[in-house]
């Protein structure tokens, strides 16, 4: 069976998302991630709903930003839900997106430090001994929690560029890359990630490598692709996917699709996508195609495929009942 979780946008009612969960967890999900989009859903609210629904499957509030959220506050609830549900949680931080962290009156300013940095503090806070540190976003003047879980959570990146890539190696338990991502931009990601494992000298395999899949089986096929096209032009609103677009060889005109969603007008976004783009961009079809294709984000060094379930509640459990047979 393909090695599989599920992620969660936090466009949809908490309540909508634990009921997919729980179908989920039925169909085999080892891992839920929870999405840390503005002006959406909370991450650490939607994952504990999803945690007292689900029995087993790991739980990464992510793509968590050093600019948005202060370590220490970050710590306390990793370490409160981790003491609730010993085994269950992990996070995932990245740097976020920079025109939402905009929007928000947020500037990116030397990420990779920001990165470093804000991880190094949530793993000494971890350790519950006083932590004093000036990091790029943060300060920390002898701040310490003052309970630790029994089993510390996993710390992964989630990765964009080259730099985040490598830092993941450097200093992560794992890593989750962004969806939409090519076959060959994965392995040429995952191997930058392992050249950096193998300077801290740990064995590569330690690292866990995970990564998004828009993924939308069965229906009609002009229907799943409408729908991808969406998810697509959403993700192509941010720069730091510029280098994976260029590298499939298509013609898409990022720069258009990132003023439509400025604009909040999804529909001329998704109009800048083409047809050639969800068939290397997506996974999608039958449960034949989609084996094919998910072993083909295997066979490029992941250990775990993250899927994105585009589409309604229909599509959703539609594509859950196909992936029991890939």
């Amino acid at each position: 069976m393909i090695p599989f979780g599920v992620s969660f946008d936090g466009f949809t009612p908490i309540a909508e998302s634990v009921a997919t969960a729980k179908l989920a967890e039925d169909a085999g999900a080892r891992s839920f991630w929870v999405a840390e989009h503005l002006g959406f859903r909370e991450s650490f609210v939607t994952s504990l709903a999803i945690a007292q629904a689900t029995r087993q499957a790991r739980i990464f509030p992510t793509s968590v930003s050093p600019y948005l959220r202060h370590p220490l506050p970050t710590a306390m609830a990793l370490a409160s839900l981790a003491e609730f549900l010993p085994g269950r949680f992990g996070i995932a931080v990245g740097v976020g997106n920079p025109m939402f962290l905009r929007e928000s009156g947020l500037t990116v300013e030397k990420p990779i430090k920001a990165v470093r940095d804000y991880v190094g503090a949530m793993r000494a806070l971890l350790t519950t001994n006083p932590v004093a540190m000036e990091g790029a976003t943060f300060t920390l003047n002898n701040a310490r929690l003052a309970f630790r879980p029994d089993e510390l959570p996993p710390i992964y990146l989630a990765p964009m560029g080259p730099q985040m890539l490598r830092l993941s190696g450097a200093i992560a338990d794992g890593l989750v890359l962004s969806a939409g991502l090519t076959t060959a931009y994965v392995a040429q990601s995952l191997a930058l990630a392992a050249g950096s494992a193998r300077e801290r000298c740990i064995d590569p395999a330690q690292l866990r490598k995970t990564s998004y899949i828009y993924f939308c089986a069965g229906g009609d096929a002009q229907d799943r692709k409408d729908k991808l096209r969406q998810k697509l032009a959403f993700l192509f609103r941010n720069q730091n996917i510029a280098d994976n677009i260029r590298s499939s060889g298509l013609d898409i005109d990022q720069e258009a699709i990132m003023a439509a969603i400025a604009q909040r007008d999804q529909a001329k976004a998704a109009s800048h996508v083409p047809d050639a783009a969800i068939e290397v961009f997506t996974v999608s079809g039958d449960a034949a195609e989609c084996r094919k294709r998910l072993r083909e984000y295997l066979d490029a060094g992941l250990d775990e495929l993250v899927l994105s379930l585009v589409g309604t509640a229909e599509d959703r459990m539609r594509s859950l009942s196909i992936i029991k047979d890939c």
